[in-house]
């Protein structure tokens, strides 16, 4: 009988650890979950914290520009107003020279002066004059005032400048007003 009880023991001790491991199997796979669950839900935190922190620099850079071009287009407003600063200085001493009763030819080089005073600045800021005398005419750059028949020039030049023209930068900022020619029709 004691061996029998023996036995029994046995099978009791086995069945318990069958019991334990299987226990413990179910325990770390609980545990697996568990800790698979809490890591992603950090990695789903951590992932929600790293867009946030994108958006938030996305909207920094876009504010940083809009102000580096606010800052550059006030420059380049603040330089060409410098610049007509000068020419205006030059009109209002050639004006008062005219009030203080100086002769003509003082006048005519005051004002030549400040045309190429005017010239320059318009230059620096990177505008030119467009001079289309005797050239063809275009109508990118040039508004016709009038159309005279000239047998002696090409169709479509220009005759005339009435007012000059001009670009910015390669494009047309004002076009030149014009007068342009074109044959005459000859009666057979």
């Amino acid at each position: 009988m004691e061996a029998i009880v023996i036995e029994e023991n046995q099978n009791d001790k086995e069945e318990q650890v069958i019991e334990q491991t299987e226990v413990d199997e179910n325990l770390d796979t609980e545990s697996k979950e568990n800790i698979e669950e809490v890591t992603q839900d950090q990695q789903i935190e951590q992932l929600e914290e790293a867009l946030l922190r994108a958006q938030a620099e996305v909207q920094n850079v876009r504010r940083i520009a809009s102000q580096e071009v606010t800052r550059a287009r006030l420059y380049g407003v603040e330089s060409l107003a410098r610049e007509f600063l000068s020419v205006g200085d030059n009109l209002q001493r050639a004006f008062e020279t005219c009030q203080e009763g100086a002769d003509f030819d003082s006048i005519k080089e005051g004002l030549e002066l400040t045309i190429k005073s005017f010239e320059n600045s318009l230059e620096t800021a990177g505008i030119n004059p467009i001079d289309p005398n005797g050239e063809k005419f275009d109508s990118e750059k040039h508004e016709a005032l009038s159309i005279i028949e000239d047998d002696s020039k090409d169709e479509q030049s220009v005759l005339d400048v009435i007012q000059r023209g001009f670009t910015i930068q390669g494009r047309v900022l004002r076009p030149a007003k014009v007068i342009v020619s074109k044959k005459s029709k000859k009666d057979s």
